[in-house]
């Protein structure tokens, strides 16, 4: 057993019969398989809530892998790194409720695209000019959560694949521009889910994400 936080009581690892590991942030404790012997579940079969867990829990695992490929394989693990915490563990416990029990998601505006220490500009408004569209802000900060090169991105969930997010394709504009634009790629759809966020020059920094949807 290994205890990682002595002073908190914190601790992780297997003793006798009880495995003892860290779930947001808080301590469990649940009873080690028996060798030879079946779980209750394996006996009776899943209940309709637990299978429900089960499937949301599959669909963010899912939802993540392909985050990392298609979006940033930094952000959440730059996330964790700063709360001490597992990525794809941060991710389920602060995107979990977004989905229900078929594995899609419910709660777009709800649905925590990025985090990180940059702050979002102020008075975000977005609006469309033919097939491109104009994002606006205010600002009037240069710190180091907030520093004029920062560069605007743009995650996007199609509303006919809104399980594979991505990134806008073509993407345009700096926080100091007040101003920026971006295109949709219309072989997949013309109709999504937009998340707006800011990325550092070194590209580990990310803020917030701000959603909208866009036709």
């Amino acid at each position: 057993m290994k205890i990682f936080d002595f002073f908190n009581g914190k601790i992780r690892g297997r003793r006798g019969n009880m495995i003892y590991y860290t779930w947001n942030g808080e301590t469990h404790v649940k009873r080690y398989a028996i060798p030879g012997k079946k779980r209750k579940w394996e006996v009776e079969g899943h209940t309709p809530k637990q299978q429900e867990i089960i499937t949301r829990f599959k669909a963010v695992q899912l939802f993540y892998k392909e985050y990392m490929k298609q979006v940033s394989p930094t952000v959440w693990r730059t996330a964790a790194k700063a709360q001490g915490k597992i990525a794809p563990n941060l991710f389920n416990s602060t995107n979990f409720r977004c989905f229900d029990g078929t594995g899609e998601i419910t709660d777009f505006e709800g649905f925590v695209f990025t985090v990180g220490k940059l702050a979002l500009p102020r008075d975000l408004q977005i609006k469309q000019e033919g097939n491109r569209f104009l994002v606006t802000w205010e600002e009037e900060r240069e710190w180091k959560t907030a520093a004029a090169t920062d560069k605007m991105q743009v995650g996007v969930l199609y509303d006919n694949l809104t399980r594979s997010p991505r990134l806008a394709p073509e993407v345009n504009g700096c926080r100091g521009d007040l101003q920026g634009e971006f295109t949709l790629d219309e072989s997949i759809g013309c109709t999504a889910h937009v998340y707006i966020f800011f990325a550092g020059e070194n590209q580990l920094d990310f803020s917030g994400s701000w959603y909208t949807h866009v036709e």
